[in-house]
């Protein structure tokens, strides 16, 4: 049930109502406007009550490049941008060369081109039984091309004639963007008028929304959000793409709620700055992607030993090394589960979309706070930087409080016996109190040990905690399909998005979706498993780690590994010719 705001704008009936989501696809070079024009249609489609979501696709370089971006609009929600494009807006042809697996003409598509560009669309395109539509998006002199009007304005008032959305609609939001700049909204609105003006736009099928406007929001921002939610109080952190948007949401949100942001010189500081501030008494968080993540293991282990509780999330992108920095995969998990020197328990849990990025996070807060150990968020690329309208949420869940010490508590602070896996935890500063940050091997009091048998006991004693998380969080999955289906699918992450597309389509196949990654939720998983004929991993890396992983918890005897590396998300397609044929993999 919607509760309403304010009363959307009406649009236009131009066309048919559509029943199936539209996927329009917007590319350039740096300057064009692309982003901006994404990020207006996706606003203009959440204040009528429309659902979506939008990814970007651009390279390293800090300036120029090719630019574009995939915006999928729905009448329900969707954490996926679909395998075929409805509309392409392309400024520049040879732009089209670097997006590659993006774009998926079909025979209805509606293309628009720049009206002197003679370039061929590239064949790996697909084709459209359409006349191309061609509009004067570059301004020439002399051959040369300069500086025109707005071609994202143009862009903008075409795409919202083929779409049926009213002019009306269009201007209010990019007052709403420009309205600091009233000589540039006065441009730009003279483009977008003249633009919207042209009456050969073909008209597509127009999607109604329900008219309350909803919430357009990132999954880093959402990380943010639902960290702060579950009562964070620091954060240190270093910039590195794809998780920069995490520090940056919490700069402009985290002090106004009595919250500080630290952005350190590294990372190794700053999981060591959260470290300290959790032993202060302070939940504390770090974000960071995997070169980052590489950094900071020898402090997750710091964190591990001396029992402090810590939140990391790693917002996966393509590696090894510096790898393709603004590209996804799902290659972090071995270092995840099992990176660091030594025997150290961690917990790993999975983000499947921006909804979801606000509980995983509680979740990750409530785990640290009660086991007193680092906690790992896999995040990737492809959801962190992704805009998704989602609906307005309020947060009213009571927040993880830390189990403090107070005089007369009893048991000594790492404990070996007892109900509890944890003991109580020593802030700095309780009258009459011990503050240890054990880091180094040490007995139940705190105090420095070298002697083997209290090494195995200590561990024996950490390592107890995975237990106590694996019951506690044995229901956090997400099924599929029909439970009675002969094929399985298991998958994690960001794949649940296409994955709860593409299961609707086949009944023959139930599909398993941990949250938490580690500890795995085992027994859930076997009476999920049984009964199936065949079981396929899928996942986005090379190695297919998540397969390795399942195996050597499982046997997985004749299990297929289905997996690919990262750069461009799974599609629907794509796991149909996987699965229709010997391509997988199989790994004993």
């Amino acid at each position: 049930m919607h509760t309403r705001t304010e009363a959307a704008v009406p649009s236009p009936a131009s066309g048919p109502t559509a029943t199936k989501p539209i996927v329009v696809a917007i590319a350039g070079s740096g300057g064009d406007g692309v982003a901006l024009l994404g990020d207006l249609l996706l606003k203009m489609a959440a204040q009528q009550g429309l659902y979506g979501m939008l990814v970007q696709s651009y390279g390293p370089q800090i300036r120029g490049g090719e630019s574009a971006v995939v915006l999928r609009l729905a009448t329900e929600e969707t954490a996926y941008e679909g395998d075929r494009t409805d509309v392409l807006v392309c400024f520049r042809v040879s732009d089209l060369r670097r997006f590659r697996g993006s774009v998926h003409l079909h025979e209805d598509s509606l293309v628009v081109l720049e009206q002197t560009d003679t370039g061929e669309l590239p064949e790996w395109m697909g084709r459209t039984s359409r006349p191309f539509l061609r509009h004067a998006f570059t301004a020439f002199q002399d051959g040369m091309e300069v500086a025109g009007e707005p071609k994202n304005m143009m862009g903008l008032g075409i795409l919202c004639r083929a779409l049926g959305w009213s002019e009306t609609l269009a201007e209010r939001a990019l007052t709403e963007r420009l309205s600091h700049r009233p000589q540039a909204l006065e441009r730009n609105l003279a483009t977008l008028r003249r633009a919207y003006a042209r009456e050969d736009v073909p008209a597509l099928a127009t999607l109604h929304g329900h008219g309350v406007p909803l919430v357009v929001e990132t999954g880093n921002e959402a990380v943010a959000r639902g960290a702060m939610a579950a009562g964070l109080g620091f954060f240190a952190g270093y910039p590195i793409t794809p998780s920069s948007e995490v520090m940056e949401t919490l700069i402009d949100e985290l002090p106004a709620v009595g919250g500080t942001v630290v952005q350190a010189e590294d990372e190794i500081a700053a999981l060591g700055m959260v470290v300290g501030a959790s032993f202060g008494g302070v939940p504390s968080m770090t974000a960071t992607s995997g070169p980052g993540l590489s950094l900071m293991t020898e402090m997750m282990g710091l964190s591990s030993m001396a029992e402090i509780p810590t939140v990391i999330v790693d917002c996966q992108r393509a590696g090894p090394a510096t790898g393709m920095p603004s590209r996804t995969e799902q290659s972090d998990l071995f270092h995840a589960v099992y990176g660091g020197h030594g025997d150290f328990p961690r917990a790993v849990l999975g983000v499947f979309d921006v909804v979801h990025a606000r509980d995983v996070m509680f979740r990750a807060f409530e785990i640290a706070e009660n086991y007193q150990l680092p906690v790992l968020v896999l995040s990737d690329a492809y959801v962190a930087q992704r805009r998704q309208i989602r609906d307005a949420v309020t947060d009213r869940r009571a927040k993880p409080r830390r189990w403090t010490w107070a005089p007369g508590d009893g048991p000594t602070r790492f404990q070996l016996t007892g109900e509890h896996v944890t003991t109580p935890f020593r802030v700095p500063g309780t009258p009459g109190g011990t503050y240890m940050a054990a880091g180094i091997e040490h007995n139940e009091k705190g105090d420095p040990s070298s002697d083997p048998s209290t090494h195995q006991l200590m561990s024996e004693r950490r390592f107890r905690k995975l237990h106590g998380i694996a019951l506690d969080t044995a229901g956090w999955v997400r099924m599929l399909g029909a439970p009675g289906a002969p094929h399985g699918i298991v998958a994690w992450g960001s794949l649940y998005g296409m994955l709860r597309e593409w299961v609707v389509d086949h009944p023959e196949v139930r599909v398993f979706m941990p949250e938490m990654l580690h500890p795995f939720p085992l027994e859930t998983f076997l009476a999920w498993r049984r009964g199936l004929e065949d079981l396929s991993v899928v996942e986005l890396n090379f190695q297919g780690q998540f397969h390795h992983y399942l195996a050597s918890l499982t046997g997985m005897s004749g299990a297929r590994s289905l997996a690919r590396s990262g750069g461009l998300p799974l599609s629907r397609v794509e796991l149909d010719a996987w699965l229709g044929s010997t391509a997988g993999r199989e790994r004993a």
